[in-house]
């Protein structure tokens, strides 16, 4: 198995319907299907959420997290 770590930008709209999409599945205890960079997968409904704030050099990120264990192939 091969590691991955891929970082994409996508237009507001795209953002905005994805962040719909998820919120949605969360609300309704549902597993979140995302294709990224021609890999499709599934984020299961139990997924641990953070929410991760950095600072380094003047440079803020903010980011959304799910975490879970890959059953996808």
């Amino acid at each position: 198995m091969s590691d991955r770590d891929i970082e994409k930008n996508v237009p507001t709209a795209t953002f905005v319907e994805t962040l719909r999409r998820l919120a949605d599945s969360l609300e309704a205890g549902e597993s979140f299907r995302i294709q990224v960079a021609n890999k499709r997968f599934t984020v299961p409904a139990d997924a641990v959420l953070a929410i991760e704030h950095e600072v380094e050099d003047g440079e803020s990120e903010l980011a959304f997290e799910l975490q879970f264990t890959a059953t996808d192939g």
